[in-house]
């Protein structure tokens, strides 16, 4: 089986062929779906045709919702809706990253649909100085919260195991891959836990000089 790195790697090296073919969509949905799980689950795509500017440069933003509220502490999704105004922008391009992200964050932010953190993916690599950088001008300029997110935060990510079905949807990696699931205490039936202390009992009473 594939190590976290090595699959790491693998997923970040179809993340760079995306930038090569142009392919926004599969990176959109492939963002968007990691977005839900990890940042915010209360985001939606935005409409517009993107080569026309109609999607005013947000790729997806989020919904007002109750759920938090009304439901709390009832599942993962619930846990992460937001109260912020979020905004998604997405980007398949490889060259000159920070001049994207400048003129991205200057028409998602002179919008008039306000907006106080844009989550920003990409295939290429941003190094922390250059994200540093942009976030001051996102705050300094237009008064709201960057995050960056290149191709290896997002290869890391997607290389947990609940996140790797969105390799195998939208990078077409084989799903013979995927990780296993961690098994953790809650997971493992009672009768396998009774078996497990009673043999590993007199191994920990040796280790512990009993």
């Amino acid at each position: 089986m594939e190590s976290p790195t090595q699959l790491a790697t693998q997923i970040r090296f179809h993340l760079e062929t995306l930038g090569e073919s142009n392919a926004h969509h599969p990176f959109e949905h492939l963002c968007l779906g990691l977005t839900r799980r990890r940042i915010a689950s209360n985001v939606m795509p935005a409409t517009g045709p993107v080569a026309a500017g109609g999607d005013d440069g947000r790729d997806g933003e989020s919904y007002w919702s109750i759920i938090a509220s009304e439901l709390p502490d009832s599942s993962l999704s619930t846990a992460l809706v937001t109260d912020e105004d979020v905004v998604i922008a997405v980007t398949t391009q490889r060259d000159d990253i920070p001049s994207k992200v400048r003129a991205d964050l200057a028409k998602i932010c002179t919008d008039s649909a306000p907006v106080d953190r844009v989550i920003y993916f990409t295939v290429a690599p941003v190094n922390v100085s250059k994200r540093h950088e942009l976030q001051k001008l996102a705050r300094d300029t237009y008064s709201v919260a960057l995050d960056i997110w290149d191709a290896q935060a997002i290869a890391d990510e997607l290389a947990s195991h609940d996140l790797f079905y969105l390799a195998v949807d939208y990078l077409h990696l084989p799903s013979s891959l995927a990780p296993e699931r961690p098994q953790t205490e809650a997971t493992l039936p009672d009768w396998y836990l009774q078996d497990r202390a009673h043999w590993r009992g007199p191994e920990q009473a040796r280790r512990h000089g009993r």
